[in-house]
């Protein structure tokens, strides 16, 4: 199904010209019947003429109902569907233009007989050159880009942490019994195990980065030597502590998550 929205741009003309150009010689090689008493020219113009109106009659139905809000697949569908009654009546009128209406002695009478008889006709070409344009236009258009990736839920990793904390953590500190949970809009303490909760955290980009001290490395702006260890400042002004078996680590992911934004 067409998926992307249709519009009657120069490019998907060009699209619908060049389809029609090329199915036209493929007719041709068929060598049908009804067009075998015309010269090669005007048949090819004869073939060459249905198509592109077919098409541009099935593109313009599915650009109709896509505005009007249709969602996918129902403009494809009904577009298909109406395209053998709308495209007799051109290929009826073409057939006349181009000085080759039916041979032999139409079984109708009547104008309405005639149309009815010419529907009938075109109808498998019409669905054919439905399946066609699909075809072409699903290869011309660009690939989908992937999704934005949905913001995580604090809570859904951490159920005790209060709603008016936000989802935008910045760091954790184990406090006896508790745990101090520190976002970009406040902070509170949970009673929790700090392990449980460092590994629930586990898909964040943060690092246990000292025995008590968890960061979220996105939320690391500086690192600075103390003494004999290291430290990290973060983007709220607080300064947590880096054990000394974990820098080289620690400095490895910054570098990465840096390197990924």
């Amino acid at each position: 199904m067409i998926s992307q929205k249709i519009a009657l741009t120069p490019q998907t003309l060009k699209t619908t010209l060049g389809a029609s150009v090329a199915g036209a010689v493929v007719v041709l090689v068929l060598q049908p019947e009804h067009t075998s008493s015309l010269p090669i020219l005007v048949a090819y113009g004869l073939w060459a003429t249905h198509l592109f109106f077919g098409f541009l009659l099935f593109l313009s139905g599915v650009a109709f109902l896509q505005r009007l809000g249709w969602r996918n697949p129902w403009p494809t569908i009904v577009s298909a569907l109406m395209l053998p009654i709308l495209f007799g009546a051109v290929s009826l009128a073409l057939d006349y233009g181009f000085g080759n209406p039916e041979e032999g002695e139409p079984t109708a009478t009547t104008f309405l007989g005639l149309l009815l008889e010419e529907i009938v006709a075109v109808t498998p070409a019409s669905f054919v050159i439905a399946g066609a344009l699909i075809y072409l236009l699903r290869r011309e258009a660009p690939p989908a880009e992937p999704a934005a990736p949905k913001p995580v839920s604090l809570r859904s990793l951490i159920a005790s942490v209060p709603l008016d904390l936000g989802n935008d953590i910045i760091r954790m500190h184990a406090q006896d019994h508790y745990v101090e949970v520190v976002t970009t809009q406040g902070r509170s303490l949970l009673s929790e195990q700090f392990g449980e909760c460092v590994d629930k955290l586990a898909d964040l980009d943060g690092i246990h980065c000292h025995r008590s001290h968890w960061v979220r490395l996105a939320h690391v702006v500086d690192i600075k030597k103390k003494g004999s260890a290291y430290a990290c400042f973060l983007s709220n002004g607080d300064e947590v502590p880096i054990s000394r078996r974990k820098y080289s680590e620690f400095k490895s992911r910054l570098h990465n998550t840096a390197a990924s934004t």
